[in-house]
């Protein structure tokens, strides 16, 4: 019983938030960019707007955590769909082969693995940053280098369930049965692999986007995540921080951010956690 409140509770609690996001440039809000100096600093206070109270530059902290939710979210969800994108068929293709191309094709994730994930994803932006020019004039943002840098690192947790699903799925009586008919390769993992996987892929990506969405905030966090005027939840942790002092007390302007990222990710993991067979 208590399972299946806390499951509809996060089920809830994202619903609500999504609905939030996607609906927040219609929402009747003070715009997340407008500067009030006069209110800034102002406490939260639930019976008058601004309700969850103003940053160090007046700015409503309702509608940059609704912005801020909305990139996150939204990089979360994409860099997921990257890496599963990557990850499920390198790893279907190693399982379904197996002999020499699955020895070969994973000692090389294992290779990328080995290396730190924070460094491995600083040292992809930061070699993506040198031709940031280039990319600027094709329309290629920080974004969306970072989408690039996550969905490199993240498809190789993906890969290697993936590999494992399709190492069970090929010694099932159907795929036997199948080959022994004469279907092989592309018909074969198409047909019986790949459909077969989707259950266990669909639980690897509910339990991907919250390890996505804490990275793109750690590295907000740091500087490197989106650009201003965009906000994300880690950047908005970061500004206050940066705004926090003894003779001020500003505590909700950390305390905000962060807690919207701890409940998302809490939801999304418990949500991951029940969809498991």
């Amino acid at each position: 019983m208590t399972r299946r409140w806390l499951n509809r509770a996060a089920w809830a609690f994202l619903l609500t938030l999504g609905c939030a996001a996607l609906a927040a440039p219609w929402l009747p809000l003070e715009d997340y960019r407008s500067m009030h100096v006069e209110l800034r600093l102002e406490a939260p206070h639930w019976t008058a707007s601004p309700v969850l109270g103003t940053d160090a530059q007046g700015r409503d902290m309702l509608a940059r955590l609704l912005w801020g939710a909305r990139i996150s979210l939204f990089v979360g969800l994409c860099g997921t769909l990257v890496a599963m994108f990557v990850g499920v068929p390198y790893g279907a293709f190693a399982g379904f082969r197996g002999g020499r191309w699955e020895r070969t094709m994973m000692r090389l994730a294992d290779a990328l693995e080995s290396i730190p994930m924070v460094v491995f994803v600083l040292f992809l932006m930061s070699i993506l940053q040198e031709y940031r020019s280039e990319l600027a004039a094709i329309g290629c943002g920080r974004l969306q280098l970072f989408l690039v840098a996550v969905g490199l690192l993240f498809w190789l947790p993906t890969a290697r369930v993936a590999r494992a699903e399709a190492l069970r799925i090929r010694q099932l009586p159907y795929v036997l049965a199948a080959r022994a008919s004469g279907m092989r390769g592309w018909p074969l993992l198409r047909t019986h692999i790949l459909p077969n996987m989707m259950p266990a892929m669909l639980v690897m990506l509910l339990l991907t986007l919250p390890r996505v969405i804490l990275m793109e905030a750690f590295l907000s966090f740091l500087g490197l995540g989106v650009e201003p005027p965009a906000v994300s939840w880690g950047g908005l942790a970061s500004d206050g921080l940066a705004a926090m002092n003894p003779l001020v007390g500003s505590a909700w302007l950390m305390g905000l951010p962060s807690g919207a990222l701890a409940l998302t990710l809490l939801a999304l993991q418990r949500i991951g956690r029940s969809a498991r067979p």
